[in-house]
């Protein structure tokens, strides 16, 4: 992982989050790291760490300019538009090991059937499905809200001198 500061680390974690939408919708030849290899779980532990890092490294960011952050939201925003079919692919995969699997409850939980979690987490995946598509939305309307805001740079509160001024 590298270490980036100020605006090239929100490059640098766009990027990554561009990877990370890529690997979301299942894109050949996308690499996370030095491992092209990675199965599901290492997919959805990526795209979380790729948010944590984006996360860090906007944390104390002044100097990014608007078209930056509409740059980013739209990256958001694609990464949201893919969360629906994830969590749809992931009940699926519930239903088939329902279906296909013998399956008991360890003892670190109070339900004792297993198809009752199921059900119970399908039901959450199917709410956090239209969530994600609400979520898109918002990102993409955030997006276009931003996306034709020109910079004239950091305001540093002194006065302009006249030669200055065009």
């Amino acid at each position: 992982m590298a270490i980036h500061s100020g605006a090239s680390s929100v490059r640098a974690c766009a990027g990554e989050i561009r990877e990370t939408r890529a690997l979301l919708h299942g894109r050949k030849g996308t690499t996370v790291g030095d491992n092209d290899q990675l199965g599901a779980d290492g997919h959805a532990q990526a795209a979380r760490e790729h948010v944590y890092r984006f996360n860090r490294a906007t944390m104390w960011e002044q100097e990014e300019i608007p078209s930056e952050t509409s740059d980013q939201l739209a990256e958001f925003a694609d990464l949201a538009a893919a969360l629906p079919q994830a969590f749809s692919q992931l009940s699926s995969a519930l239903e088939q090991a329902q279906a296909h699997q013998v399956l008991s409850m360890d003892t670190m939980t109070d339900e004792s059937d297993p198809a009752m979690a199921i059900g119970v987490a399908r039901l959450h995946l199917e709410e956090a499905r239209g969530l994600a598509v609400d979520l898109h939305k918002h990102l993409d309307a955030a997006r276009n809200a931003t996306a034709h805001i020109i910079s004239q740079g950091v305001d540093d509160g002194q006065e302009s001198m006249p030669w200055d001024q065009p």
